[in-house]
């Protein structure tokens, strides 16, 4: 299931970045524009499943040892997930933009990804618009331990409540006091896009997305033992999935009624990072019976399967949309060149990130289980 909800994620990313409709269409065409660009709200999800799934074998420790604090092998494990093939996109990517621009800024931004500094400053290309939240990914890897390690000698209870409420208190605050408050909006309307670009790389300024999956995740370690008992609880999943369809049309309706791409608003930054957020934590629910509709629809073997892959389709289909629209250019309202310009390179880069699974990520890891197994 869970790889399921993967895949609701990775098409709400893949959607937001490659689909778009005619500004000058009616009205109907406008709303369904907009919901497009509401997909980016599937990057929050991502961030609660691994605030689950990485939370709940510390927390299932901590119930059996107050004094638990790592996990074996744990940082291996990520990195043998996160960076072989991010590592590997890089080179191909700087290849592939060499050859297509002959410029030396990006074999700069390739070097400054590759080190971690390029999240941390203004872009100076679009070298992997994907890879910023790979960075909040690692600060949420980095952090968790530590956590565990200063609440070293408290209960399950006790320790879920500290690191939640540390992980939902101090990025609140931290994008209180960094919200570059008076900034005026640029012509060329980049200023807005600069100020959400220099919140969600601050820093620990998104822990919060992680803190529900990991509240989720001391829940279900505490449930587990009479799980069988908490199969009603699967009813949250269906209140988190129309919270989603309701966030996607609510965004879509205020984008351009509070323009909020050019103004960006601490409210509006707010309210759509928390509902995305506790719709994944609400969706989480269906683990407690596997057998409701809802567990069934995501665990159907093709969403599985593209939850599978998501990572590494997540890492090569943006500069492989942006290359074709570059191609195709304007359609002029003919469909085959839309087809061509955003359901090509989609199939394309999907195509190649099963590529890069199943022949180079996944015997990377196979190899990592075997060893830790070892």
């Amino acid at each position: 299931m869970l790889d399921g909800m993967r895949g609701l994620a990775i098409l709400l990313v893949v959607v937001f970045h490659t689909f778009y409709t005619n500004s000058a269409s009616g009205k109907i065409a406008r709303f369904v524009g907009d919901l497009i660009f509401s997909g980016w709200m599937g990057v929050p999800i991502f961030f609660v499943l691994s605030g689950f799934l990485i939370a709940r074998p510390f927390l299932q420790s901590r119930s059996l040892d107050p004094q638990f604090w790592y996990t074996r092998g744990y940082a291996l494990r990520r990195i043998s997930k996160i960076l072989p093939p991010f590592y590997l996109s890089i080179a191909i990517f700087s290849v592939f933009y060499w050859e297509r621009f002959h410029d030396t800024i990006y074999l700069h931004a390739a070097w400054l990804w590759a080190v971690g500094f390029e999240s941390y400053v203004i872009p100076l290309t679009n070298f992997n618009l994907s890879y910023w939240s790979l960075m909040v990914e690692a600060h949420f890897y980095a952090l968790l331990p530590l956590l565990f390690f200063l609440t070293r000698g408290l209960n399950l209870k006790n320790t879920l409540l500290v690191v939640v409420s540390a992980m939902l208190i101090i990025p609140f605050f931290l994008r209180q006091i960094s919200w570059p408050h008076g900034l005026a909006v640029l012509p060329d309307n980049q200023t807005g896009q600069e100020i959400h670009f220099f919140i969600d790389r601050f820093p620990l300024c998104l822990l919060d997305y992680f803190a529900f999956g990991v509240a989720f995740a001391g829940l279900y370690v505490a449930a587990k033992p009479r799980l069988s008992n908490c199969r009603k609880l699967a009813m949250f999943g269906y209140a988190g999935v129309a919270l989603l369809a309701f966030t996607l049309c609510l965004f879509a309706c205020v984008m351009k009624q509070e323009d909020i791409l050019t103004h960006p608003r601490l409210w509006t930054r707010e309210t759509f990072g928390y509902l995305p957020s506790i719709s994944g934590f609400l969706m989480l629910f269906f683990l407690f019976d596997p057998q409701c509709i809802g567990a069934r629809i995501f665990s159907m073997a093709w969403l599985r399967f593209i939850g599978i892959v998501s990572y590494e389709w997540f890492l090569f289909h943006g500069p492989m949309v942006d290359w074709f629209r570059h191609i195709f250019g304007h359609t002029n309202g003919s469909p085959w060149l839309f087809i061509c310009k955003t359901v090509l390179p989609l199939a394309l880069s999907f195509g190649f990130s099963v590529l890069i699974y199943y022949w180079f990520s996944l015997p990377i890891l196979n190899k990592v289980r075997d060893r830790l197994k070892s």
